[in-house]
């Protein structure tokens, strides 16, 4: 099954159980919580412009309201990021560092200040075009539920996040054309792990016994 396809499955399970609809919007909380420090970690403070800074404010209040979203729903347990209040924490991270890291590695010949911009730029841009995908199925999942207009508006600011940064990569890197599609394939490598391990883990018996505790 394609992953579209297997992900359009696994999210109308979890948002029909608040238990494991809680833990899924922790797990993007985290995420966006680490898109946040990425950003704020990767930047020095004399290239770091307006844009960059909204970027990263924006991540961080994404990660604060769906993590709101997911105390409403699932209860005091979701206050914070343990493992048994995210839905494969761990994989759903790594998707993230390896990123990360393979597109750093493209860039480990050019001069620091630049490789920062560039690393930020691309690994904004891949993360920014699953996220519109994964927020999009979620969105269309939730139906009439009031979330849904909560996840309207943070795909309105991913959709302009991921504009922006492909303005500057276009300044940025003559090459992005040959580029762009060698770090596509590694970026769908890696979220087809992690969607992998999100249908196995939906599967698990514990998992279901916990959802339905």
């Amino acid at each position: 099954m394609l992953a579209q396809n297997r992900l359009e499955t696994a999210v109308g399970a979890i948002v029909a159980n608040s238990q494991l609809h809680a833990r899924w919007l922790n797990t993007f909380s985290y995420l966006e919580y680490v898109g946040f420090r990425k950003i704020v970690k990767s930047q020095r403070a004399e290239a770091l412009t307006a844009e960059i800074l909204t970027h990263a404010l924006e991540e961080g209040r994404h990660a604060l309201g769906l993590k709101k979203i997911a105390l409403k729903i699932g209860g005091d347990a979701f206050s914070a990021y343990a493992p048994e209040t995210m839905l494969c924490g761990d994989e759903a991270e790594d998707y993230f560092q390896k990123l990360d890291a393979a597109c750093d590695e493209v860039f480990a010949d050019r001069p620091d200040a630049l490789r920062a911009k560039l690393v930020y730029c691309y690994v904004t841009w891949l993360v920014e075009r699953r996220a519109l995908q994964v927020y999009g199925v979620y969105k269309t999942a939730l139906g009439a539920s009031p979330v849904a207009g909560r996840i309207g508006g943070l795909l309105m600011e991913e959709e302009k996040h991921l504009s922006d940064v492909e303005s500057e990569i276009a300044k940025a890197d003559p090459d992005f054309a040959t580029r762009a599609p060698k770090l596509e394939a590694i970026e769908g490598r890696l979220y087809e792990t992690f969607i992998d391990a999100l249908v196995a883990d939906l599967a698990r018996p514990k998992t279901l016994a916990a959802a339905s505790a």
